[in-house]
């Protein structure tokens, strides 16, 4: 039996090159598989992805057509992998959208502007620290 962390980057490069190389569902757009996640018992994969959205279309919306465009490839996928895998049982495939890239963005934002208020401050001048001369 392998590593939970070994077996999860295998699916990865597996139906990230199945997704690239097989499926031709025109609602899948640009897509990217960026992780995959087993249940402790490896009965579920949790597949995450990001899709670029088509001429700066909205972000949900393309997540949701392509979350439906990969629900119904799973079975094709599922079948694929049980060929290429060496497991008893291979995990039911659970599509989710990676918010990780929006999360970054947000924190990146957040910090910029936060240079920009230090920035606009005004500079405190420091006071040279009092030394304690001996007196004679």
């Amino acid at each position: 039996m392998q590593r939970p962390e070994r077996l999860e980057d295998q699916i990865h490069f597996l139906l990230s090159t199945l997704v690239q190389r097989e499926l031709r569902d025109p609602e899948l757009g640009f897509l990217t598989l960026t992780a995959v996640r087993l249940s402790p018992d490896r009965s579920v994969a949790r597949v995450y992805f990001t899709v670029l959205p088509a001429n700066g279309g909205d972000q949900e919306a393309q997540d949701g057509l392509t979350r439906k465009a990969l629900g119904r490839a799973a079975g094709f996928l599922r079948s694929q992998l049980a060929s290429r895998l060496k497991m008893k049982r291979v995990p039911e495939l659970r599509f989710f959208p990676d918010g990780t890239l929006e999360e970054g963005n947000h924190m990146e934002t957040l910090l910029s502007e936060i240079e920009k208020e230090r920035a606009a401050r005004p500079a405190v001048p420091e006071t040279a620290p009092e030394t304690d001369a001996p007196e004679a």
